[in-house]
């Protein structure tokens, strides 16, 4: 069975995207109240502001988007595949009996969605599969804790 990312993703990081620059806007105000306009320091801090929202714009209204549209998480008999990332990909193929808990993170943006992260934790590492469908999410992890129980018993 496979999972993808939940679309709501795209409205999710717009609002975060938003908000950062509301937030540039702000402090580039904040820096013309405290600084006089001619001010090189003024200059500079605002030109700093003013390009780390753009990339801020990018990465949340354009890079997120298209890149959690490549990942996947699949599960079959013994192992658990997950897939991410659209310039750098990443595939995770781990062995279920190297499972050792499988959690589930909502955070506020998550939660007023209805979209959950899960989370599978190896005694090596953690491996975050992002912004489930609430409801995709909750099945994806009682079949993972179904697959390590029964992998214990083996």
């Amino acid at each position: 069975m496979e999972y993808k990312t939940d679309k709501r993703i795209v409205t999710i990081h717009g609002i975060q995207g938003l908000v950062i620059i509301i937030a540039m806007i702000f402090l580039i105000l904040l820096l013309s109240l405290l600084f006089k306009e001619t001010n090189v320091l003024f200059r500079m801090l605002s030109g700093m502001v003013i390009f780390i929202s753009l990339l801020t714009s990018y990465e949340a209204l354009i890079y997120m988007p298209l890149a959690y549209k490549k990942n996947r998480i699949s599960i079959d008999k013994n192992f658990v595949v997950i897939q991410k990332g659209l310039f750098i990909k990443t595939l995770v193929k781990m062995p279920i009996s190297k499972l050792y808990t499988v959690k589930l993170v909502q955070g506020p943006f998550e939660k007023v969605f209805n979209t959950k992260n899960i989370v599978l934790v190896t005694l090596a590492d953690e491996f975050t599969m992002p912004v489930l469908n609430s409801r995709y999410a909750d099945v994806l992890s009682r079949r993972l804790i179904r697959a390590i129980k029964d992998n214990d018993k083996k």
